[in-house]
């Protein structure tokens, strides 16, 4: 199994652990999942698109590795896929990360890199204000980016 973390947060702090298995019904802003998966089968990607509603063609693309960066959306979710590096001894060490975000939903596909996003989820984790409701940041004068 390729699930490095998936969690449920409500108010910035770590819930509880989650399935791929079953989708999550968030109760409100204060909460979401997030899942982490390295290098993930094809069938944990389909369940993870019947479950949140993925895009067919984000979840294509989160399946294959050596995709160019970019940025998608898909009605109300926002598909990215970025280039990562970092130095592995004395050589740069390449990969990626897909990432879906909805709107109660986090889910990460890192391909290639050894290293993980751990560190961050720790950091985030250490933090609750950083993963609990967030103000709106988007002006009204643009509905599209005010959600």
């Amino acid at each position: 199994m390729s699930v490095v973390a998936a969690h449920l947060y409500g108010n910035g702090k770590n819930v509880k652990a989650v399935s791929l298995d079953e989708p999550i019904d968030c109760k409100g802003k204060s909460e979401f999942v997030w899942i982490g998966l390295f290098e993930p089968s094809e069938r944990e990607l389909e369940q993870l698109e019947k479950n949140y509603g993925l895009h067919p063609l984000a979840i294509e693309d989160a399946l294959k590795a050596n995709q160019m960066p970019k940025v998608d959306v898909y009605g109300d979710q926002l598909f990215v896929m970025t280039r990562t590096a970092h130095l592995e001894h004395d050589h740069i060490a390449y990969g990626e990360t897909a990432i879906f975000v909805g709107k109660n939903f986090i889910i990460s596909v890192r391909h290639g890199s050894a290293r993980a996003h751990s560190d961050l989820r720790a950091q985030l984790e250490a933090a609750p204000s950083l993963l609990g409701p967030r103000p709106r940041l988007c002006s009204p004068r643009h509905p599209r980016l005010y959600r």
